[in-house]
């Protein structure tokens, strides 16, 4: 039997021919192919030069297309990037993340969190239960002082200076661990350290028996949506470990939610 080419859900009567090559010679351009003649372009979508033609001169005037230097060629306009990033830049920060966290979660067996900072808080937003031996009193909700988690510290580096110091302006340090700062000066000098680091691994630091490191996720406009992060017994991995091949992992994570948010590698 033969397989229809059409679906049966789909009326042609409505299909605009026009609209549907246009799409075509769009999507003819990809990374390995960025730059088209108008002939190349036609070759691509099967159908005649003069066609292509007035197709590519319709979209370089919509701005979905750029005319190069030489005048000959042509490569994707700035009006696909911009469809591109305002989908991204819609997407919920909580429906992209999830996907990875849990991915995470599997594969390094730690609990992983998503956080965003609200005021002096490390709010949890999202979280997925590891499969070691430590049963943590953090939940999606739970609200933990910024300055003394690594997922918290993740998120005022990308704070300016003088908004640090604003915000714990007569703040009262409360002393979790002999790591955790006791002063603003301390959280100045730690700040400024993990600003450079950008990746923040807590060996201790919030609670004596418990790892943690922790990342910035950044959206489409290139600031610092949240910050995620993984926990586990101290004792679940050696420093070495942790400090290399986990880091990488959780920093790989990060990254693939920042740019399933939109964000382009150098905006940050």
């Amino acid at each position: 039997m033969t397989e229809s080419k059409t679906s049966p859900e789909i009326d042609e009567r409505y299909i605009v021919p026009g609209l549907v090559r246009g799409l075509q010679v769009l999507q003819s351009f990809t990374r390995e192919r960025q730059e088209q003649t108008v002939a190349e372009v036609a070759r691509q979508i099967g159908t005649t030069r003069s066609t292509a033609f007035r197709l590519v001169y319709t979209l370089e005037n919509a701005g979905y297309l750029r005319r190069v230097a030489d005048g000959k060629r042509y490569q994707l306009g700035s009006r696909v990037l911009e469809l591109g990033y305002s989908f991204l830049a819609g997407k919920d920060l909580i429906e992209v993340a999830n996907p990875i966290l849990a991915r995470l979660r599997d594969d390094t067996g730690t609990s992983t969190h998503l956080v965003v900072r609200e005021g002096r808080e490390a709010v949890y937003i999202a979280r997925f239960q590891g499969n070691t031996s430590l049963i943590s009193a953090v939940t999606v909700g739970s609200r933990l002082p910024a300055h003394a988690t690594a997922p918290g510290r993740v998120l005022l580096a990308h704070m300016s200076l003088s908004d640090v110091v604003s915000l714990y302006d007569k703040f009262e340090f409360v002393t979790y661990t002999s790591a955790t700062p006791v002063s603003m000066g301390d959280l100045v000098t730690l700040v400024e350290g993990d600003r450079k680091r950008g990746t923040v691994v807590s060996w201790g630091f919030y609670d004596q028996n418990v790892a943690s490191v922790a990342v910035p996720v950044y959206n489409a406009s290139g600031e610092v949506e949240a910050a995620i992060s993984i926990s586990c017994p101290i004792n679940t991995f050696d420093r070495e470990t942790f400090e290399g091949r986990i880091s990488t992992q959780v920093e790989r994570a990060g990254m693939e939610i920042s740019r399933g948010l939109g964000y382009r590698a150098g905006q940050g």
